[in-house]
Formats: structure tokens, C-alpha cells, sequence
């Protein structure tokens, strides 16, 4: 008897057969349009995704990223100041701050949301303290009010890579702080078909700074007034995110609707799900249990074919390339975490079928 196949985290190549023909329409008024970097296509994206998050500006880059770098180059942010990190997620938030001169200063966790620790964040705050960066992990959402009460007067830079389509408080994350930054990365929620990334604001001067950054610092040809770099998006990325962004809003209601599922069924056997701050509406994006007997479950889903996975299995301050960062000998939320957490695959592309067999295997798992 054959295999049965994986249950991966994305299907890009579904999403695409879904809207083939409209994607490769896109594809081919590209090469015909011989305007392949910036142009009508990705002016046309960023009113899109204007209009979806509801925010005025949106600025096109070439990653999530890069979204990051220029949202600090577009604050001023360089070698006389630090930025407060968090200690557990992605290391784009410290490599970022590094890259335009400035010190990562990391910070241990809230649990809850995983969010910088408002307390810790506080006592990480110097003069030299720029901007902090805030991760909303998982399509979850991170309360920026306590950290806004904390440290206030310091411009906070959403990093909602995960959380394209998460709502906190019915307002989308990214929104919410100084600027928003997200990834078009293949499999989020919302994917390119290669690297991609956008920054919003609602302030118009700050919007500004950051199309600056986005070409080498210049406002006009051979005029190089500021730091910047090369963070454009192509025109062929904005042209297949504009076809997927008008069935984004499907997609992410069938996330939810899986997610759900498997939220009751996690919780029908007492293991905890990670849900965010409680005033979120999130995502999943992945889906994320927390439970001391992780490994196990890890390794019996993976044994049924089940692509379950730890994203972050140590802290930031613990990797060798921030090691010299790190303040202090231990950060014990984020420590913790790292030994709980587990990101189950699921994703819109998944048939009626699939979604069956994930929620039975997990059910078989859970009980054994």
C-alpha cells in the first residue's frame, strides 16, 4: 500500500491552479509591458492593499525584510541608537537593526501573545532606545497598548509577516503602530511568487521617507539625499499579488474555519492553543499548540505524515549571530516557549478530505 502524502504547511502551486488563468494573464501583460521594476503594477497593489488594511499609505519593497529595514531607515534610525526586540521569533527584527547600524536590545516575552514583555521593555528602554519592533506571530495579535502605556513616545514597527488579515480590536494589525510591515513570502497568507514585502503608515512624511529608502536614498534621479537601498518591488509580484489579494478574504474565512476545528479539538483533550491577545481575530497562520509534551506529539504526527514543526527552537539571544547582543544570561518566557510551542500544517488549499484525515490523525495521536 502506498504512502499516504504529506499534510504540508502551503500549496502555492493549488493556489495558482485555482487562478491560473488570471495569474498568467498577469504574467504576460508584464513581459509584454516591458516595465518590470515598480511602474503601474505595483502602484495599482498598493491602492489594493490600501484599501484592505485600511490604511492610506502603502509602499511595495522587495520583502518582509527589507519592509523592516526601511521602515527604520525612514525613522532615522542608525549607529546612536537601539532597538528593543523581542527575544523569541523570527530574526528579522534583530538582523534589521543591525543592518542600518543600530543595537538590538532583546527583551524577554509576555506568554500570552508572545509579544515583548511591557515590563521588561521598560527597563530595556535608554536614551539611545529608537523604535521597538513588535512580532504578531502565528496570525495572532499582539496588544500594543500596554507596551504604547510602557515606553511611550517610542515609535513601534509592527512586523505582521504572519498576520496579514489578523484583526485587533476589528482594526488590521500593521495599522495600529507608527508603521506595518508584512511578507508576500510564497507561503503566507497572502503569497508572491517569489520575494515580496510592503510597508503601511498612516503618516504621510514617514510614507515618504520610506519610498526614499526604497531607491538608494534618492528623491530624484542621481540625487542620493539619505541611506537607502535597493528594496523594490517587481512588477511582476505586484501583478500576481493583486490577482490573489481578491480572494484573500476566502481564503483567510477558510482558515478560520479550519482553524476552529482544530482549536476544539486541541481543546476538547486540555492542550493548550496559542491564541493572542484576547481582543484578536486571528488567522492561524500556522495554527500553534503549546504543551509540555511537545516533542512527543512532534514526532507521532511526523510518523503519520503530518509536516507538524518548531519554528523557533531557541532564542534569539541564544543564536551564535546574536550571542554578543544579549544582556543578560537568560530570558525565561522566551526560553520556555521554545520547548512548548508546535506549528501544525494546515492551510485554504487543503480538500474536505485532508482536512478529515488531519483532525482524525491528530485525534488518534492525542489519544494514544
Amino acid at each position: 500500500m502506498p504512502e499516504l502524502p504529506w499534510i504540508s504547511f502551503a500549496y502555492p502551486h493549488r493556489e495558482h491552479a485555482a487562478l491560473r488563468d488570471a495569474i498568467e494573464h498577469a504574467a504576460t501583460r508584464i513581459l509584454r509591458s516591458g516595465e518590470y521594476i515598480l511602474g503601474p503594477e505595483v502602484q495599482h497593489f498598493e491602492s489594493a492593499f490600501s484599501t484592505y488594511t485600511n490604511s492610506p499609505h502603502t509602499i511595495a519593497v522587495s520583502s518582509g525584510t527589507d519592509a523592516l529595514v526601511c521602515s527604520l531607515l525612514a525613522l532615522g534610525i542608525g549607529n546612536k541608537h537601539e532597538v528593543i526586540v523581542p527575544a523569541f521569533g523570527f530574526p528579522a527584527a534583530a538582523e534589521t537593526a543591525i543592518r542600518v547600524g543600530a543595537t538590538p536590545v532583546f527583551v524577554d516575552i509576555e506568554p500570552n501573545t508572545l509579544g515583548p514583555n511591557p515590563t521588561e521593555c521598560a527597563k530595556a528602554r535608554s536614551p539611545r532606545t529608537g523604535a521597538i519592533i513588535v512580532m504578531h506571530l502565528f496570525g495572532q495579535a499582539v496588544d500594543l497598548n500596554p507596551i504604547t502605556d510602557a515606553i511611550p513616545n517610542t515609535p513601534i514597527i509592527e512586523d505582521a509577516a504572519q498576520a496579514i488579515g489578523t484583526l485587533s480590536r476589528n482594526q488590521h494589525v500593521g495599522t495600529i503602530g507608527n508603521a506595518g510591515t508584512f511578507s508576500f513570502f510564497p507561503a503566507k497568507s497572502l503569497g508572491a511568487a517569489g520575494d515580496a514585502g510592503a510597508v503601511i503608515t498612516r503618516d504621510p512624511e514617514l510614507a515618504k521617507r520610506v519610498r526614499i529608502a526604497r531607491i538608494h536614498g534618492s528623491t530624484n534621479a542621481y540625487e542620493w539625499n539619505s541611506i537607502g537601498g535597493n528594496y523594490r518591488m517587481d512588477a511582476f509580484q505586484a501583478a500576481i499579488l493583486s490577482v490573489k489579494l481578491q480572494s484573500l478574504k476566502s481564503r483567510i474565512h477558510r482558515r478560520q474555519s479550519i482553524g476552529a476545528q482544530l482549536d476544539a479539538l486541541f481543546s476538547s483533550h486540555n492542550i493548550q492553543v496559542f491564541r493572542g491577545s484576547k481582543d484578536c481575530s486571528p488567522t492561524y497562520a500556522p495554527f500553534v499548540i503549546r504543551t509540555p509534551h511537545r516533542d512527543q506529539i512532534l514526532a507521532d504526527l511526523r510518523n503519520h505524515r503530518i509536516d507538524a514543526r518548531v519554528h523557533y527552537p531557541i532564542t534569539l539571544p541564544a543564536a551564535p549571530a546574536f550571542q554578543t547582543y544579549a544582556r543578560q544570561q537568560n530570558y525565561p518566557q522566551a526560553t520556555l516557549t521554545t520547548s512548548q510551542l508546535l506549528n501544525l500544517p494546515y492551510n485554504p488549499e487543503l480538500n474536505d478530505n485532508e482536512v478529515e484525515r488531519l483532525l482524525n490523525t491528530i485525534s488518534e495521536v492525542l489519544r494514544a
